[in-house]
């Protein structure tokens, strides 16, 4: 082929060269003559001139008349030139396809052929290629490459624009184009081997694991060594023969903590059976009235340094779930698995202590201090800034806490500080002027809240490197920068619970006044509903300090004490609850005309759990086009996982989520769904 269009091309330049450069070579050397001539005697010379320009009429006249041939056999040539060019594309050894700009086939080769059936009727690209669309056709760059699976095969496509006209297209064609419309050359690499190489080499990857037993404490503290011994060993098999399955080593690093490392290709299997292994531990038998639970952190990745860092990342994160659960780290992905039991509350405050003074060698560290919450924050979340201000200032530090005062559900507590003499010198600060006062020298306290979409003000966290975050909901799995200090408990009742055990170890000279202590105190009865869920010793123990100092319980009640038109809507609310499933009930609170709407529906969630025989509650309202989810829970269902199914978050008995565009009915219906799949799965009790 390539000798034949060689062969053409020569002959066709032998023939242009003597139709075109002998006539001017010897027009040339006649001027020449003509000109030395004129020199020598004019009378000849003008007869010369006089020949030369007969000449140039006469070679006129003569491409004229032969220009017509000219055409035709430049035509021909061009024909016999492009069908070379197209019998070489059509023989071309890789499949080779030439679409519209919207993926309509137009040609291809032979070999491509073989993959495409035109009898079929599939006359677009992307009916042949799903893994292709539309869009991935228009693009700015040189080309564009996408990979795809095809009968068995893999190819990776490149896509190029190339500017063509019909006249230059032959051989066989699906759809005429346009004049001079610029087309997708698409061609097929076949990189099945490469592909399959890869996953092999993939599959053997070590991936580790670091595996921790969440109670091993509260499992033992009653037993004698010989049933210690007994119980330990039968958690040291449980693990051992669980990864030996997949060909796994385990090692015991310490009593409660474990390592593992198993290769990749085992690591799919695991996840489709959702570790089992969290379900066989717990149904050891301890003899004991607690439940053994474990919690496992899998860092997958090629360095193995990085994937170690990964596995231990992943643990600290399965903790700050609440435990009994497996989370798996790839990157930036995290995968959860488990954190179906309800978290067992730890008696001991020695977390608390160390956390205490920790935190205080932070704020020490730093000029000033600036507390901030969540969006729409509400009396857990203020209180508990209002705590650690108060740390702050009994270290002598310049402290300031961000309150968006037009979006907030405190409005009557936080009117109450700004009544009170120290509270009213400039303590409150706006998001706008938190960006200008924080700065590398501030320690910037983030409570109740640990999910960076819903911070008051999120830009903060990239002006400083000292991050602070204390909080009792469950980890999303979302990083926060610069975190120097993290306190996440997911068994304690409130942010308010957290920040009053820290007070306690963090300073000796904690003065805290009634109208602080009662903020905390108001937290802490809200997240628990007045102590009738969510509740533990330490709880108690965090009240009864409160209660010390002389707090008004009936002046902190009166403080979220129902409206008469809040009431009302609360009942109009009730009207429209409905049981999805038995033990899940979802209504519907209106939000048109109400201060709060978010917290009404959180009301009206927990008023729901009060009814017998219901588990779990989802109250929806909708505002500006968004639907707001509350989520609530008498702790045999997590919520938790319902709510982060659909974007969301939260706590294992607390928890909601916002849908964008969303009306009440999709959402209730998506709701719906979800919760029937996740029962389906297993995923939810």
């Amino acid at each position: 082929m390539k000798k034949e269009k060689k062969e053409l091309l020569l002959n066709m330049g032998t023939v242009m060269r003597g139709y075109l450069i002998f006539p001017a070579v010897f027009g040339l050397i006649l001027l020449g003559l003509t000109i030395a001539l004129f020199f020598i005697y004019i009378p000849t010379g003008l007869v010369a001139a006089a020949a030369f320009i007969l000449y140039v009429l006469a070679l006129a006249v003569f491409f004229a008349i032969n220009n017509r041939n000219l055409e035709r056999g430049l035509v021909r040539f061009a024909r016999q030139y492009g069908g070379l060019e197209g019998e070489m594309i059509s023989d071309f050894p890789m499949p080779y396809v030439l679409t519209d700009p919207d993926g309509r086939i137009i040609a291809y080769n032979k070999i491509f052929g073989r993959i495409y059936d035109e009898k079929a009727g599939l006359n677009n690209i992307t009916q042949i290629f799903h893994e292709l669309s539309e869009a991935d056709l228009h693009f700015d760059t040189d080309s564009n490459n996408i990979s795809v699976f095809y009968d068995n095969r893999d190819y990776r496509l490149c896509i190029k624009h190339i500017k063509v006209t019909k006249d230059l297209i032959e051989g066989k064609i699906v759809l005429m184009p346009q004049q001079d419309m610029v087309l997708c050359a698409i061609y097929l690499f076949d990189e099945t081997e490469i592909v399959n190489m890869m996953r092999r080499i993939l599959a053997e990857q070590l991936v580790i694991g670091s595996i921790y037993v969440d109670n091993y404490d509260e499992v033992m503290s009653r037993d004698l060594d010989v049933q210690k011994n007994v119980q330990a060993a039968m958690i040291d098999k449980t693990i051992g023969a669980y990864f030996s399955n997949v060909g796994g080593v385990v090692r015991k690093l310490e009593r409660d903590r474990y390592f593992v490392i198993f290769k990749r290709k085992y690591l799919t299997g695991l996840q489709r059976n959702k570790f089992e292994i969290l379900d066989q531990v717990k149904k050891l038998d301890m003899g004991s009235e607690h439940v053994i639970t474990i919690s496992i952190g899998i860092g997958v990745g090629e360095d193995y340094t990085q994937v170690e860092a990964a596995s231990n990342s992943a643990l600290e994160l399965a903790l700050g779930r609440g435990g009994d659960q497996v989370v798996v780290k790839e990157g930036e992905r995290v995968y959860f698995y488990g954190g179906k039991t309800k978290q067992v509350e730890k008696n001991t405050r020695v977390k608390a202590r160390v956390k205490a003074i920790a935190l205080r060698d932070v704020l020490i560290s730093k000029e000033r201090v600036v507390i901030m919450g969540h969006k729409n924050a509400d009396i857990d979340a203020f209180a508990a800034s209002v705590g650690i201000y108060k740390a702050a200032r009994s270290l002598g530090k310049h402290a300031y806490i961000i309150v968006n005062r037009g979006s907030n559900t405190v409005q009557s507590v936080f009117e109450q500080f700004l009544e009170d003499e120290e509270y009213s010198q400039g303590v409150f600060i706006s998001p706008e002027q938190a960006e200008d006062m924080v700065t590398q020298d501030t320690a910037l306290v983030i409570v109740d809240v640990n999910r960076p979409e819903i911070f008051e003000c999120p830009d903060l966290v990239q002006n400083t490197s000292s991050v602070v975050l204390i909080d009792h909901h469950l980890q999303s799995g979302e990083k926060i920068d610069n975190l120097v200090l993290s306190y996440v408990e997911p068994t304690a009742s409130s942010a308010s619970e957290m920040v009053t055990e820290i007070l306690q170890y963090i300073t000796d000279n904690i003065n805290l006044r009634k109208l602080e202590a009662e903020a905390l105190y108001g937290g802490i009865i809200i997240d628990t509903d007045s102590f009738t869920r969510n509740t533990g010793v330490r709880t108690f123990e965090a009240a009864a300090y409160l209660r010390k100092i002389g707090i008004d319980i009936q002046a902190v009640h009166n403080n979220f004490r129902d409206t008469l038109d809040t009431a009302r809507i609360k009942a109009v609310a009730m009207e429209t609850a409905e049981e999805i499933i038995p033990g899940f009930v979802a209504a519907v609170s209106p939000a048109e005309g109400v201060f709060n709407p978010t917290v009404v529906a959180a009301q009206v969630a927990n008023d729901l759990l009060d009814i017998k025989g219901v588990k779990a509650s989802f109250v929806l309202t909708n505002i500006a086009g968004k639907t707001y989810v509350s989520a609530r829970s008498t702790g045999d269902t997590n919520v938790q996982l319902v709510m982060e199914r659909m974007g969301g978050g939260g706590h294992l008995n607390i928890a909601g989520c916002q849908l964008e565009d969303t009306t009440v009915e999709d959402a209730r219906k998506a709701l719906g769904a979800t919760i029937r799949k996740m029962i389906e799965e297993k995923d939810l009790i």
